[in-house]
């Protein structure tokens, strides 16, 4: 990827006064900027080097040169500053920058009936090289973030240029005004570092900003949506972003009924970033989820180890044998469980545990010759599960800890003992729900960075209704 990676580390996400609650928030700490800037200086590096420089033609008194075939040998990495400027975005300044161009020169000297011609080659070498330029951070209509670069300057300190071939006394006749030229050429707010920037910063940076994951599809269904409420807020120390932080069905992208709550706030900028995550994230997903159906899922044999939902059977493990009822009303056949939710999962966030809790009703089934289905029983049950959380990759895994469930009879055509629902809670809820949950778990929920930079010594915390992320980056384009 050939940008700069400045860019790519500030427009990570990217606020100001915003009009509603975050579901995702984010800082970035001048700790992450400076590293940036090194790494940007290292692909600016790659990116001068080589670079072709356009012709030059002049006359210095008597003499006439064409300069041919310029390009750039080396460039020598400065030191740079990143500071930030309120409501505008940030400004970058670098200081001893250096540059060796080598070229192609010949040159026609005339005076009276002297006539001399020759040509050569050349190495100039140019240092104390400064320059500055703004980057302006905002965002465009679709909730991405967009960048331009804004009265970049460059001055060069000096420039040393050796000839070789030709004569050496007619050098001392151009190479004054040669350098003046070569200097303007690499200076100026229209200088080759200028120009050079102002493409990283306008074009290759938008590229960049263009493969940030701002909407990510989930399972087909969802979309999660982590586009910007509104611009960056910067302060002295770090920029700080908002994001909308909710999964819409995927169908019909509408709001959900209910806000997100606020987050936790911190004073802390030892890392180089941090993320704020709502619970608000979870709670759209299971909302939509509910809304549209999709917390429901038939349960037969296939699903539970061989045999368990039989009505009869040799061994005492089936269901007809550990509910007499069901194995003397519907023999020789298999039972299915229809499991829905009947209300929306909440996730809690709080003093470093994350419970999730959820309620449906269980409904009993016996497969009829002709494939038909005969009802007998439903079961309304409550669970209270406590999960881990880990960062892995730039995602949020999860897994289950403890799943707790609660099952009563809401109706039923036979008789269930207890011994019969703590079957059915232990020998078949926990054995399909509980992987259920951790496949989904182990899917991770991603976090919006683009592929090229990696979080590394990262520490997460569980506050009230707040998942935090303090990382520190690691570019690897």
């Amino acid at each position: 990827m050939q940008q700069v990676c400045l860019l790519t580390v500030v427009s990570l996400f990217v606020t100001s006064a915003q009009c509603k609650t975050p579901g995702l928030q984010t800082r970035i700490t001048d700790r992450a900027l400076e590293y940036a800037t090194e790494v940007a200086l290292d692909i600016l590096s790659k990116q001068v080097t080589g670079q072709q420089i356009p012709d030059q033609h002049g006359q210095s008194g008597d003499v006439k040169f064409d300069i041919t075939g310029m390009n750039v040998k080396q460039f020598t990495k400065p030191s740079s500053r990143v500071s930030l400027i309120q409501n505008v975005g940030l400004s970058w300044s670098t200081s001893g920058t250096g540059l060796a161009i080598h070229g192609d020169f010949k040159y026609k000297y005339r005076k009276g009936i002297i006539k001399i011609s020759d040509h050569g080659s050349f190495d100039l070498k140019a240092n104390g090289i400064n320059f500055q330029v703004k980057i302006e951070i905002g965002m465009d209509g679709t909730g991405r973030p967009t960048t331009k670069a804004v009265g970049c300057s460059c001055n060069v300190g000096s420039a040393d240029i050796k000839f070789h071939g030709g004569a050496a006394w007619i050098y001392n006749l151009f190479s004054g005004q040669l350098e003046n030229k070569l200097k303007d050429m690499v200076g100026g707010g229209n200088g080759l570092l200028c120009k050079q920037l102002n493409t990283l910063i306008d074009v290759n940076g938008m590229k960049s900003l263009q493969k940030l994951p701002v909407t990510v599809q989930i399972a087909k269904r969802f979309l999660l949506d982590y586009r910007f409420l509104s611009k960056p807020s910067f302060q002295t120390k770090f920029m700080e972003t908002y994001h909308k932080g909710e999964v819409y069905w995927n169908a019909v992208p509408v709001d959900a009924p209910f806000a997100a709550p606020p987050l936790l706030k911190s004073s802390d900028t030892s890392r180089m970033m941090y993320i704020w995550l709502s619970d608000y994230v979870f709670n759209t997903m299971s909302y939509n989820a509910l809304k549209y159906n999709q917390l429901q899922y038939n349960v037969t044999n296939k699903d539970l180890p061989s045999g368990v939902l039989n009505t009869t059977c040799p061994q005492s493990t089936c269901i007809g044998k550990i509910i007499k009822a069901i194995g003397t009303k519907f023999p020789n056949t298999t039972v299915m469980l229809y499991m829905k939710s009947t209300s929306m999962p909440n996730m809690t966030a709080q003093n470093g545990s994350t419970v999730v809790n959820a309620s449906g009703d269980i409904v009993f089934f016996a497969q009829q010759p002709g494939g038909k289905y005969t009802y007998f029983l439903t079961l309304s049950a409550t669970m209270s599960t406590t999960i881990s959380l880990m960062i892995q990759n730039e995602k949020v895994f999860a897994k289950v800890l403890k799943l707790p469930i609660s099952v009563t009879v809401k109706d039923s055509k036979i008789p269930v003992s207890p011994e019969g629902l703590n079957f059915i809670v232990k020998g078949i809820v926990s054995v399909f729900v509980e992987p259920k949950l951790n496949e989904l778990g182990a899917a991770g929920f991603p976090l919006p960075v683009i592929n090229s930079v990696h979080f590394t010594n990262t520490q997460l915390t569980v506050a009230k209704d707040t998942l935090l992320i303090a990382t520190d980056l690691k570019y690897s384009g």
